[in-house]
Parts: structure tokens; sequence; C-alpha cells
């Protein structure tokens, strides 16, 4: 199932207008990457990725898979969406109810054309055991669970040898339980077919466990966009995601498991976090979410805590909400620290406190002072990062 062309960035610039909704974005997707876009609901999430597949128009704009245009409003370029090669999922995870799972992956290979067909070698074979489909080649689409469908959806789509993969909260009509075996599966397309994938999801876990880049949109405008660690450590923004769970996402490595206390040890930027134990083996690399609301700040290491985690730090931020609210945050840059290996400075990354207006006010926080960040390892929860 390998691409028959060369892998190229989806370039998307476009102005939808529909009823009540009026969205101006522009994105860019970068092969083997993920590109998230989140904002609340009626944000202009789905109605973008739509108008960027040519299933609904745009007013304007541009929509590119490296040289090649789809869709130039000025030079009046609009190819349609089975011309755009750009497969869609989306959670009613379409498969055809008269065709057997089979004749629904071959239909994905047929969608080629005979060209396409005569040169890619796509093997449905191959595509039903990445997808854990060989025991159920033979059932009917009336007979899949809704996880069962998703695969064989995702299954086809890729059979088709697309240049982009466009998902539409394609995992919101599985239930919870049987959503992380999807996740991990969509996890390895980026990097397994050299596709460029956009992602639009309400579910920020999703978020983290799958994206490389994030844009936010609020009211059809985008509010922000860059790297997930960056963005979605932005308490500033989180008017627009997760209000009060909003915090900080941290990226690491796992080094250690302690099996006497079951917990597990995690390397971000050179210093050690401890979270509750972990299926992931050491040398995987995973992302940390802490709430800004869990995170507290210390002059000097508590030696009277059940807090787990102490990370030193340097202030860089404060910012209060209103002269009488009643709290602020107040960003931590975490502390430095020098490769061993290849002798250089790992970056620090960055965190958010969610504090009273009188603690911050008491400590006397201020831009440019050392801090000691403390949280619970039970405060973390822990998503394997490709």
């Amino acid at each position: 199932m390998t691409p028959p062309t060369l892998p190229r960035a989806l370039s998307v610039e476009l102005h939808v207008r529909q009823p009540g909704l009026d969205v101006r974005a522009q994105f860019r997707a970068l092969p083997g990457r993920v590109c998230a876009i989140v904002g609340r609901q009626g944000a202009g999430k789905s109605a973008l990725l739509k108008a960027a597949a040519g299933l609904a128009p745009a007013l304007s704009g541009r929509v590119a898979l490296g040289p090649d245009v789809l869709c130039d409003t000025s030079a009046r370029i609009d190819l349609p969406p089975h011309v755009r090669r750009l497969s869609w999922l989306d959670a009613q995870a379409h498969v055809f109810p008269h065709l057997d799972v089979r004749d629904n992956l071959l239909y994905g290979r047929r969608a080629l054309g005979r060209l396409w067909a005569a040169t890619s070698g796509a093997d449905v074979g191959a595509g039903a055991r990445w997808a854990g489909l060989q025991s159920m080649l033979q059932l009917k689409a009336d007979a899949l669970g809704p996880a069962q469908r998703v695969r064989v959806a995702l299954a086809r789509a890729l059979a088709a040898h697309p240049h982009a993969l466009l998902l539409d909260d394609v995992l919101g009509g599985v239930p919870e339980h049987e959503r992380e075996p999807l996740l991990a599966l969509l996890a390895e397309v980026p990097s397994r077919f050299k596709l460029p994938v956009v992602l639009v999801t309400p579910r920020m876990d999703e978020v983290i466990r799958m994206a490389d880049d994030v844009v936010i949109l609020h009211e059809g405008r985008m509010a922000s966009a860059g790297p997930v660690a960056q963005i979605l450590s932005d308490v500033s923004l989180s008017t627009f995601l997760e209000g009060v769970h909003a915090g900080s996402v941290l990226e690491g490595e796992v080094t250690r498991h302690d099996i006497e206390w079951l917990l597990s040890e995690v390397d971000v930027g050179g210093q050690c976090v401890t979270v509750p134990a972990m299926l992931h083996g050491v040398g995987s690399k995973v992302r940390l979410k802490v709430r800004a609301r869990d995170i507290s700040l210390h002059r000097e290491p508590p030696s009277d805590t059940s807090a787990s985690n102490h990370l030193r730090g340097r202030i860089t931020q404060v910012m209060l909400a209103g002269e009488h609210g009643t709290y602020g945050a107040v960003g931590v840059e975490l502390a430095r620290e020098l490769d061993s290996v290849n002798l250089h400075v790992k970056p620090g990354a960055t965190l958010w406190a969610l504090l009273t207006r009188k603690a911050i006010q008491q400590m006397g926080w201020a831009p440019g002072q050392p801090c000691i960040v403390g949280f619970k390892a039970m405060a973390t929860a822990v998503s394997p990062w490709r």
C-alpha cells in the first residue's frame, strides 16, 4: 500500500460562507504529519474541511497539493472531489451496505481508475491485515459494529492511494471503550503512508494522541496556530478550547518503570516526571497532559508534600483575570538540561499554573524568578505519541 506519487503538502486558504457561518482560515498539512483543526462547536471546522475536499463550495480561496492546484477561485479552477484524491472519513464511516468487506476494499482499489490500478500494486490483502479485517472479509456492512465500520472505511480509503486524508470526527460514532485501538491505528497512517492528515475532532485527547500541529478556529477565524505542545499549553487560549480543564502538554520519553509502586518515569527536557504506571516501553515517546489548576509553585522543593513531581523552572509571564479577579495564570519555562550524549542544551518545555490572585500577590511571583513546579503523579494523563 505504498503511495504511487511522491508525498506533497496540502495547502488550504479558503473563505467559506454558509447560513450563520463565515469562515476565513488557512492551514498547511505536511506529509507524514497531522494538522488538527480545533475549536468550539460552530466555529466552522467541518465547513472548512468539506470545502477543502470539494464537498462544499468555497466563496474564494485556493487548495493545492504541492504544485498541483485543486481549487483556485481566482483562476476558475475547481476540481471535483474524486479528482482531488483527498480521502474523506467522518463519523458515519460510510461503507457500501450491498457489498461485503472484501468488495468494499476492492472498490477503493477500483476507485484509482484503470491507469492507477495497473501501476499502483495495491494489495487489498495487506490492507486488510493492517486494519485487522482478515476475519471479517465475508461480512456484509449491516453485520459490522461502529468500530469495525471505521476500520473498513479507513482501509478502503487508503486502498485508493489518496494524496491526503481528511478526518472529520471519524470516531464520533464509536463507543468510548473501543476508541483506543482505532486511535493507535489512525496514528500509524501519517508515517506509514507518508500522507498529510487533517483531523477535526471535539475530543482533545485525540488531538494530543495524533496531531503534530494545531489550528484553533473561533467563530470562523483563526485564533492561533502552531505545534501542539506550544498551542495546547497556552492557557490564554482556553476560552476557545477546554476552559477549566486547560493545561499544558509536555513531550517526553519513557525512561523507567517502577514495578513495586506501579509508577513510570518520563524524561521531559532532561527532568524526570513521575506518572502512573503505563504499558509503553522504555524509549517510547509520550505526551503528558497536566491541568493548570493541578499545578503548584514553590520557592524551594517542598519537603512535606504528597506531590511526586518537583521540576525546576523560571517564570516567564503572569496574567491576572482583571484587577479584582479571583485567579491568575503563571507561565513557567522548565529548566533546560544539557544532553550529555549529543552535547547540546535540551529545549525547556513551557507550562502554566492557575493560581488565586491572592497566592500570586502574596508570593510575589513575577517574570524572571526561579521556581519549583509541583504536581502529583495522578494529575498527569499519559498518551502515546507516534
